[in-house]
């Protein structure tokens, strides 16, 4: 009995201890099972969410999360977003209590900067409105502290996008980066002192803060006018060093690389057609901000640019036929015959070896354009007289023109590729009813014409008007008196002959005496005076006078409607 009574009783201790175990291993599960729920992923909009409801309540949709992650120090969080091209975008980076310091970037697709928050805190916000690509690629940096970052971004209409921001205190709406500029020590000197050593009249066309990293470039775009040029200068903060700048075509090729003038940059680009570059920029060494200050040239002439000042040119895009085909159109419109064009002749640009051309030129003056097609980048010509007399000269990105004026007789065109080999053609179109005072003063004829064309005051040679011839020197100022009625302009042009260079115009209210106009170039210049917001007709002055040397010159004078 006592055997029996031992035996049920370690069979019952053995039970338990057999319930003991399943019930602790089935507990062991239960907490494995809560544990792993517990360390899934975790839930952004805890962050996000505040933020989140603010701006929807000023107008922006539903949050998405672009992205969460954790990081230290340095580290980057990114994630792409798509966003419809008419809308604006809301985009927020948020983090745990134990990230100090964090900053959100937004780049296109070709890695242009469209929003940089590096502001001294924990909560970078952005607006992004368009113009802007579809697909955008956010970057959130740890800067300081360790912990989660969550991204998120939200649609935004345009016309609430300035509500949303400023319920968030959004950056991207308010023009942060002109702020920084309008702070940046020295920038308008600097400008001011490049612009005067690579001469020629610019013309602000965009000025930008943004940030740089030794690691990735960074891409500003610009866009070029026809026959036009664009100035880049690139102007690094202390915390950035050696800089790298690159210009890039549309196809994305490298038309050139920025010389250096100090710790700055800078580049001139020109190109025969409407076209667009992009600015690459990237340091040797260090992270923090460049300023890029485009200009384009304004009212003048490329050949006002300083000879020593680094100009590439964009190449054409299409080949000869095409490029004298859409020659010729544009010419048509502007009242040349294309029944009276003659071909001079046709040939192979080398880079480095000059192309000779036999002439006959007739009396009184004629153009000649100097055409070319891919892959010539680059060309320039001369047109000599018999006697070794420089007639006329011209550079170009993808052609030039040349307008010839005398008694006529042989001459020689030399033509040469700057940069890109390739075929070129030779157009001559006789000018008519032009002034003999041109054809008494050939090379101050030539840059006369030249200038008057390319800025658009005159389609043809015929339209100069009755230009007059003055001697010029360094010691003497010739002046010219306009009347310049109300509402209309005058145009006032002078070009040089040979002997002298550096011709300059200072236009004076004759009432005031007070100055209106100031403008500088190798051998010709313009200004141009207007009555348009005046009481009473406008008097002025034309003063002239030239840098160095002595040379005959020419004045042209041109009364222009308003629109012009």
């Amino acid at each position: 009995m006592r055997f029996l009574t031992r035996v049920l009783l370690l069979g019952s201790m053995l039970s338990l201890s057999s319930c003991a175990q399943r019930a602790a291993k089935d507990r062991a599960l239960g907490d494995n099972q809560r544990f792993g729920k517990l360390i899934g992923a975790p839930d952004p909009h805890r962050w996000l969410g505040p933020d989140a409801k603010r701006a929807r309540a000023a107008g922006a949709s539903e949050s998405v999360v672009v992205a969460v992650e954790a990081g230290a120090p340095g580290d980057r969080i990114a994630g792409t977003l798509e966003v419809p091209e008419k809308s604006c975008v809301l985009l927020i980076a948020r983090a745990s209590d134990s990230v100090e310091d964090l900053d959100l970037f937004a780049y296109g697709d070709d890695g242009s900067v469209l929003g940089t928050d590096e502001a001294p805190d924990k909560t970078p916000t952005l607006v992004v409105c368009p113009p802007h690509p579809r697909r955008l690629y956010v970057v959130a940096r740890v800067a300081a502290g360790h912990g989660l970052v969550a991204i998120g971004g939200q649609h935004v209409p345009a016309e609430r996008a300035a509500r949303v921001g400023k319920a968030l205190g959004a950056r991207g709406l308010f023009n942060d980066a002109a702020q920084r500029l309008d702070t940046w020590p020295g920038l308008d000197e600097k400008l001011a002192e490049h612009r005067r050593r690579i001469g020629g009249r610019w013309q602000d066309v965009r000025r930008v803060a943004v940030p740089v990293d030794a690691r990735t470039p960074t891409r500003v775009s610009a866009a070029i006018d026809d026959a036009g040029c664009l100035d880049v200068l690139v102007v690094p903060s202390d915390e950035v060093s050696h800089l790298d700048v690159g210009v890039i075509d549309l196809e994305g090729r490298i038309v050139g690389r920025a010389a250096a003038t100090g710790r700055e940059r800078a580049i001139i680009v020109c190109s025969p057609a409407r076209g667009a570059i992009t600015v690459e920029v990237r340091p040797h060494a260090g992270r923090g901000l460049v300023a890029v200050l485009i200009s384009r040239l304004s009212g003048g002439h490329p050949q006002d640019i300083e000879a020593h000042a680094l100009r590439f040119d964009l190449a054409p895009s299409g080949n000869l036929g095409e490029a004298r085909e859409k020659h010729a159109t544009m010419l048509e419109r502007g009242g040349y015959s294309q029944a009276k064009a003659k071909l001079l002749g046709e040939g192979a640009l080398e880079v480095g070896r000059r192309d000779s051309l036999p002439v006959e030129l007739p009396g009184g003056c004629v153009r000649l354009d100097i055409l070319s097609g891919a892959p010539v980048r680059g060309l320039e010509a001369w047109l000599w007289s018999a006697d070794g007399s420089l007639i006329a000269s011209e550079r170009g990105s993808g052609r030039a023109t040349l307008f010839a004026c005398g008694r006529g007789g042989k001459a020689r065109l030399d033509t040469e590729a700057l940069t890109r080999p390739g075929r070129y053609a030779v157009e001559l179109r006789a000018e008519r009813d032009t002034p003999s005072v041109l054809d008494d003063s050939p090379l101050a004829a030539s840059r006369l014409l030249s200038r008057m064309s390319l800025r658009g005051v005159i389609r043809s040679a015929s339209q100069v008007g009755a230009p007059r011839a003055i001697e010029l020197s360094p010691t003497r100022v010739e002046s010219i008196e306009l009347l310049v009625p109300l509402g209309r302009c005058m145009d006032v042009t002078v070009a040089l002959g040979p002997g002298a260079t550096g011709a300059e115009i200072r236009l004076i209210d004759t009432a005031s005496n007070e100055e209106l106009a100031l403008a500088r170039g190798a051998h010709s210049t313009s200004v141009r005076a207007c009555a348009l917001d005046r009481p009473t007709t406008l008097n002025a002055r034309a003063e002239i006078r030239v840098g160095a040397g002595q040379a005959k010159a020419l004045v042209a004078t041109r009364m222009l409607a308003p629109k012009s």
